[in-house]
């Protein structure tokens, strides 16, 4: 609901200068663009596409800016790695740069919008990350100059911040933003099932620390993401199925024929999925022992760059203590400057998030311990190994695992799960009705199945 206050904000905005729309009128894209046939408009994005990005444009690329160029809402569901996001960077180029073009994208995370910036930033598009802390008056000005391209923001942001409101509201801003994206799009999914209670009852979504941030009010994203009316919606995400999106488009007040439906592939042939029974309890994280070898053997710099999930942010201390007792070095987990391994959720501080993700591109160290918070959305190239601690959500799962293989050589995925799970299902017996998939035996089918898992992860979204 728009309050009172937020309209009188959002006119006091409005009235301010605005030297890019001062006649009022929404940016679009030329008539020589939106007027053009459908062979001529696919061979004029892919020439454009060309000319501006080293690598060739994907078919479904071309046809998903085909679409947001006739105004479509669109929804792409592709593997990691595809090249998603390049989408929205496709259709902003088409647009003059004078012209102070604005694409809105929303993350689950904050985090997640601080990579994304850097992205943005060396490829020489302005962009930035609006959280709490930097949600200044100074910021609301630079945004209404236009001085930004790419503004990304979480939810908590886009619904709660009375600065945000005083711009998402004022014609200025509503007449140079030519797109919304959701990144990570089956998080609205979650959201829903949040704002309708129903999250409390399942386990699968709780056993994933720091996965976003989760308030009932994040099922209300669908009436403020079309409050932007005639501005497309494009909607990303690696792993989504049917019933999600389903409930995604009721979240979103959106009916599936104003839906345009983008699929690329899947799976990740590069990546092979090892699941390993665990035997050791998984508050002790004892099975990891077996992952590295002595120090004396092994040279901190010769270790493959690796990724740990747990899925509390309490684990990944026990992981990192574990993992020291298999190097030879107890006492190693205490080291913030450790060349072996350190961890990162979300609680750690913003400086050491920095150091830590810094230093470990620059292969300063190569194992991270971590939660959800970080990973998603994360382009790092050298990471060749992913490891999961648990049983989880096969859908966040499938995102993790997706962090390796991401420089042309092959990755190694290893999910270490609990073989009994307390009131779970442990058995293919368990599983009376398959027709009926609920979050919980969609988690406790991933631990059991004896089907081929990179078959699993592709039929899931079918």
């Amino acid at each position: 609901m728009i309050t009172r206050l937020q309209t009188t904000a959002a006119q006091k905005v409005q009235q301010q200068s605005d030297p890019v729309r001062q006649d009022g009128s929404r940016l679009e894209l030329d008539r020589s663009i939106t007027e053009m046939g459908i062979i001529e408009l696919y061979n004029f994005v892919k020439s454009k596409a060309e000319e501006l990005f080293p690598e060739v444009p994907k078919h479904l690329q071309i046809k998903c800016v085909m679409s947001l160029v006739q105004r479509k809402h669109s929804f792409v569901l592709a593997g990691t790695r595809y090249g998603k996001r390049r989408i929205a960077e496709m259709y902003y180029r088409m647009f003059p740069v004078n012209k102070k073009a604005i694409v809105l994208v929303l993350n689950p995370l904050d985090s997640l919008g601080d990579n994304q910036v850097e992205e943005k930033k060396k490829a020489g598009i302005s962009a930035v990350n609006l959280t709490k802390m930097n949600m200044t008056q100074q910021t609301v000005d630079e945004i209404m100059r236009g001085d930004y391209a790419f503004i990304y923001l979480s939810p908590e942001v886009l619904l709660n911040s009375s600065l945000f409101h005083r711009i998402f509201f004022s014609a200025g801003f509503r007449n140079r933003l030519v797109l919304v994206v959701v990144d990570e799009a089956h998080m609205i999914y979650v959201w829903g099932l949040v704002a309708n209670g129903k999250a409390k009852k399942i386990l699968s979504h709780l056993r994933h620390q720091d996965r976003a941030v989760f308030r009932p009010s994040y099922g209300e994203l669908g009436a403020r993401l079309l409050a932007t009316n005639g501005i497309p919606l494009l909607l990303l995400s690696a792993t989504c199925r049917p019933q999600a999106i389903k409930a995604i488009l009721v979240s979103l007040k959106i009916t599936r024929e104003y839906m345009t439906f983008f699929h690329g592939e899947l799976a990740r042939p590069e990546i092979t999925i090892w699941r390993v029974p665990m035997k050791a309890l998984l508050r002790s994280c004892n099975d990891l022992l077996q992952l590295f070898g002595p120090a004396s053997r092994i040279p901190d710099q010769d270790l493959v760059p690796t990724l740990i999930y747990s899925t509390t942010r309490h684990l990944t201390m026990q992981v990192l203590l574990v993992l020291n007792c298999a190097r030879g070095t107890p006492g190693g987990q205490n080291n913030a400057d450790s060349t072996f391994a350190r961890r990162y959720h979300s609680c750690t501080g913003d400086l050491d998030k920095q150091d830590i993700v810094n230093e470990f591109v620059k292969q300063m160290f190569p194992v991270i311990s971590c939660t959800m918070a970080l990973g998603l959305g994360r382009n790092w190239k050298q990471v060749r190994r992913v490891v999961h601690v648990g049983r989880g959500d096969p859908a966040s799962i499938f995102q993790m695992i997706g962090r390796c293989g991401r420089g042309g050589e092959a990755g190694l995925a290893i999910l270490f799960v609990e073989e009994n799970r307390k009131g779970g299902k442990n058995c293919v017996e368990d599983f009376t009705n398959p027709e009926v998939q609920t979050d919980d035996n969609r988690m406790d089918a991933l631990a059991i199945t004896p089907v081929c898992l990179r078959t699993v992860f592709s039929i899931d979204n079918k």
